[in-house]
């Protein structure tokens, strides 16, 4: 099962070390590529999108089809419909690191922007909270108890033209300043406390 190549090519490691030199060792990229190999089906040399909701919906208790989706679009940099492993690593590196806030910010409203015109609708960020709430397996607590009432919740908070849509701009702007809203943008926003 998997891509019988053991290593990553030496352009990709150059490239990754690059980028990655801060963050992980050599050491790390290849028990990463270990990791990703595995998750190669017979024959494949990059994940395709079943594939990565396969791997992604084996971490949690819940549906995360929808989700994982999502998160494979954000990785799947160049849209030619499969995450080979450099896109693979800067997905990990992007969301899973303590990075400057401004490159955080961008992978999360790609994420939530899922038609990729520039603007997160409250259709878009509905969909997103129902579908981290399914895969989490997560109860909505507090003032906002479904996703709708997060959602709006959030528009109340981001869309700073009141046009029903929130821009990067409004996105990363108001993030800086409502760090609460940060946490629903994470994996579980719908926390049971």
């Amino acid at each position: 099962m998997g891509n019988k190549s053991s290593l990553p090519s030496p352009r990709t490691m150059k490239e990754l070390r690059a980028v990655l030199s801060d963050e992980y060792t050599n050491e790390e990229i290849l028990g990463w590529f270990e990791q990703y190999k595995a998750s190669l089906s017979r024959g494949e040399s990059k994940l395709t999108m079943e594939a990565f909701i396969r791997v992604y919906s084996r971490l949690f208790e819940g549906e995360a089809s929808n989700f994982a989706e999502q998160v494979f679009r954000v990785f799947d940099t160049d849209g030619n419909g499969v995450v080979d492993f450099k896109e693979f690593m800067m997905g990990i590196y992007v969301s899973g690191s303590p990075l400057e806030e401004d490159m955080k910010l961008d992978w999360a409203f790609k994420m939530y922007d899922m038609n990729g015109d520039g603007y997160i609708t409250k259709d878009e960020m509905k969909f997103m909270f129902t579908s981290i709430c399914r895969m989490t397996l997560a109860q909505i607590s507090g003032n906002n108890s479904t996703p709708e009432e997060l959602t709006d919740y959030f528009f109340e908070r981001f869309d700073e033209d009141n046009d029903n849509r929130i821009s990067n701009k409004e996105f990363v702007s108001r993030a800086r300043n409502h760090r609460e809203i940060i946490h629903m943008l994470e994996i579980n926003p719908c926390p049971d406390d």
